[in-house]
């Protein structure tokens, strides 16, 4: 008898010790859609203006990149809360999001970027 409760423990704390620790949005982004939506988030911060941008033009463009990626505001920020309760899967994100930006920021800005992402862990 004390073998079976001993299994049961040992089984249950294995099958929780794998469950994330959120529920699963109903529209939860894939990765891959997370590392594009990111990558232009952060392209985008680091356009140069000329001017400063007021908070209506600012959404505008988020509403602008998250349609170009067939999501909405919501979707994104439950996806991301879901992804950063991971930290492996946040962490494969973000890796994903500096390798894509590489190629398309300055050594300058990439450092900055590494600078902001170690600073959300």
């Amino acid at each position: 008898m004390k073998l079976f409760i001993y299994l049961f423990i040992c089984l249950s704390l294995s099958l929780f010790s794998c469950h994330h620790p959120l529920e699963k949005p109903d529209h939860l982004l894939l990765k891959t859609d997370m590392i594009a939506i990111l990558s232009d988030i952060y392209l985008y911060k680091q356009t140069p203006t000329n001017f400063p941008l007021d908070k209506e033009t600012a959404f505008d463009t988020y509403v602008t990149i998250f349609k170009a990626h067939h999501t909405t505001k919501e979707i994104f920020q439950n996806s991301y809360v879901y992804y950063y309760a991971d930290a492996n899967a946040l962490q494969h994100i973000y890796d994903r999001v500096i390798d894509n930006l590489k190629s398309k920021l300055t050594k300058d800005q990439q450092l900055q970027l590494k600078e902001e992402l170690s600073e959300t862990h």
